[in-house]
């Protein structure tokens, strides 16, 4: 008699999540000694670090503008303006502000630039120290004295998260000035009040909550990538297999932190 029995997939579910959570702890000791090494030689204050930052922190932030402006309007007119169609005719102006400022700005805010994030610069870093690793380059660097962690993970880390942050904020504030602003043109210009409900419609604790969230969505993003561009062996397929493994692993970390966030702040 051939199939799984119940002991069997119990066994495949329990080595997979002992897996998940020893994988999420390698990710959380590799950004603690990245950012600990270097912090303890120089960190930003070395001028090849603050250079690193610098570079990573265009690719990651400046070069990705065009998109999250493009992905900030298309939501402002798609989800931001049908948002205050729909609820207008039952809801206060209280309770629109509230669904604009929870759902648009705090929530997709976040996770859509955490992808567009993820895909461009997760991407980017993994293959570039995959291919580092496969040709022996890091390996070579290590030879001659040169910590990789302070040379190539821990700027990325900082980058990242900063680019994540900053994006995200820009990100939030587009759509909602941009679907606010279609609405008051489409509908009635009375709609622009919500312009100004919404700057005293965000409460201390979730702005705190968003830039922890976002900071830490960045540190997910550029840790998986190093992590598993680090991790490239001796074969070239190595290489988009890790690439793979870090978009993959960097998304689902980042919607269980978001979840979690989400359960914290009810």
């Amino acid at each position: 008699m051939t199939g799984f029995s119940p002991s069997h997939i119990s066994g495949v579910i329990g080595r997979r999540s002992i897996n998940s959570v020893l994988y999420v702890v390698d990710i959380v000791v590799f950004i603690v000694e990245a950012m600990r090494g270097w912090h303890r030689r120089g960190g930003f204050f070395n001028r090849a670090g603050r250079h690193s930052v610098v570079s990573q922190i265009i690719f990651s932030g400046v070069d990705a503008m065009m998109t999250i402006t493009i992905l900030s309007i298309a939501v402002g007119v798609s989800v931001t303006a049908q948002f205050i169609f729909l609820l207008q005719p039952f809801a206060t102006e209280g309770e629109i502000t509230n669904v604009l400022t929870q759902v648009v700005a705090l929530e997709l805010g976040s996770l859509l630039t955490a992808i567009i994030v993820t895909g461009r610069s997760s991407t980017a870093i993994a293959v570039d120290l995959g291919n580092m690793t496969l040709n022996q380059e890091v390996e070579g660097l290590e030879l001659l004295g040169v910590d990789v962690n302070n040379f190539f993970v821990s700027p990325r880390l900082l980058a990242v998260a900063f680019s994540q942050l900053v994006l995200a904020i820009y990100f939030s504030t587009m759509a909602l000035v941009v679907g606010i602003t279609v609405a008051a043109l489409i509908d009635n210009t009375a709609h622009f009040k919500y312009l100004f409900a919404l700057v005293d419609a965000f409460e201390p604790i979730e702005l705190v909550a968003f830039l922890i969230k976002n900071l830490l969505f960045g540190l997910i993003i550029g840790a998986t990538a190093c992590f598993h561009g680090l991790r490239v062996g001796v074969s070239r397929t190595e290489v988009p297999q890790e690439t793979q493994r870090a978009i993959v692993s960097g998304l689902t970390l980042i919607f269980l932190m978001d979840g979690l966030f989400a359960l914290m702040m009810r």
